[in-house]
């Protein structure tokens, strides 16, 4: 049997017998099997045996670079994210040592406010944040993906809004071919971000991650134990953009022990955690066959209207007694033929078309885009792109009329596009 010894209280410098320790010194350990031998009973040395699997936690160099480059990737620098890179090497070094000795804490955030489709806050982590948010969240992500269901698909890697979309028109005309009518009803949760119960999530965590290392499991608490605002926040922008938040939708107004930032990418997987508890409530009590969600709208179908409602009802109980949530007032029961508003769509058993909001929306940008002199559009460059944006959500529905009434509304806008105008 291999044994070896350690001593705590070592003068630096003084030598250390190889064979012969003291009987009082404070532990063994057999490294084959990992037992422990306590010679010191009164442990007057201060030394504990350290628990299997944590004196194998790391963060490692590698793959903190590798989280650093997808927090770079596709994104326009920031003025805090190029004083990161002109120093990179040194901020990683940082951030692996706070991780490691247990003192990483997120910063102060940045808050911004977006006014599309509605005014609502925004909350940029630091960079370095962002770095660890990003060494974290797939290391979360491999112990829930397995068991997260089928048709949640906000934030999910081979998900996203066209599969979410596709699926529920697949949903629509199942019922809709076999028994004709039918009817869907559309749920959303009052204020989500803001009235996540931080607590309750960290429970959640806390009982599917105890197999992680020590360090994933510290930094999960370092995001979720106090207020994300709780150190201040720096705004930017105005009074007046700030005020068209309302009072009860601002994070800093959040109920004590609730609210995550929108905007942090593990804000977008806590909440996929923290509303897997619906999920798995809804196919497997209600046993809701089809059931889908993206972030916090949920769509169920049914050829029968009142099992609709009683679905309601008892998802609603849910919410308020196990997550502390509320649905909207502006519930959806509605039949399959009168079309499901979802994801910027308008979704039919038989077709889907795009959403008149977005229509709107483009025909806004196009009105008001600067025009030069000679009535070609200014900044052509970026035109171009908000321009493939809507064309790329156009084509995944029957939108010929609509891009008909564009073109025809705005004529310059082909000539625009087929010579490539600079």
């Amino acid at each position: 049997m291999t044994m070896m010894r350690y001593q705590s209280g070592c003068a630096s410098g003084s030598k250390v017998p190889e064979l012969a320790f003291p009987s009082d010194y404070a532990w063994n350990v057999n490294l084959h099997n990992g037992n422990v031998n306590r010679n010191n009973q009164t442990n007057h040395n201060n030394v504990r045996a350290v628990r299997a699997g944590e004196c194998h936690d790391s963060v490692s160099f590698k793959n903190l670079h590798s989280a650093w480059a997808r927090a770079r990737r596709g994104k326009r620098p920031s003025p805090d994210q190029l004083a990161f890179d002109a120093y990179w090497i040194d901020g990683l070094i940082k951030l692996q040592r706070q991780l490691v000795a247990g003192v990483w804490s997120p910063g102060k955030p940045t808050c911004f406010i977006a006014t599309a489709p509605k005014a609502r806050e925004i909350h940029a982590p630091t960079f370095g944040d962002r770095v660890v948010h990003h060494w974290l969240v797939p290391q979360l992500e491999a112990i829930y993906e397995p068991a997260f269901i089928f048709d949640s698909y906000s934030n999910r890697r081979g998900k996203g809004t066209h599969a979410a979309v596709n699926r529920l028109t697949d949903f629509m005309r199942q019922v809709h071919s076999g028994h004709g009518g039918g009817w869907y009803l559309q749920l959303d949760i009052r204020n989500f971000f803001n009235s996540i119960h931080r607590p309750t999530l960290y429970a959640m965590l806390k009982a599917r991650i105890g197999s992680l290392p020590y360090i994933v499991r510290y930094a999960t608490h370092a995001l979720l134990c106090h207020s994300p605002v709780a150190g201040g926040v720096d705004f930017v922008g105005s009074e007046a953009e700030r005020a068209q938040v309302p009072a009860h939708k601002r994070l800093e107004n959040a109920a004590p022990g609730c609210g995550l930032p929108i905007g942090n990418l593990s804000s977008q997987f806590f909440a996929n955690v923290y509303l897997d508890a619906l999920d798995q409530f809804v196919k497997h009590e209600l046993k809701a066959p089809r059931y889908l969600r993206y972030v916090d709208d949920f769509v169920l179908v049914h050829r029968n209207r009142e099992q609709l409602q009683a679905w309601q009802a008892a998802i609603a109980e849910f919410l308020r007694t196990r997550l502390r949530l509320e649905l909207k007032a502006d519930i959806k029961l509605k039949p399959l033929s009168a079309g499901c508003d979802f994801l910027g769509y308008v979704i039919y058993p038989s077709h889907r078309t795009v959403r008149r909001r977005v229509v709107g929306h483009l025909r806004q940008k196009l009105t008001s885009w600067p025009m030069r002199g000679d009535s070609r559009p200014a900044a052509p460059e970026k035109l171009r792109s908000v321009i493939a944006s809507y064309a790329g959500h156009f084509k995944h529905a029957n939108s010929y009329k609509a891009r008909r009434g564009i073109a025809r509304d705005f004529p310059w806008l082909r000539q625009f596009l087929s010579k490539g105008q600079k």
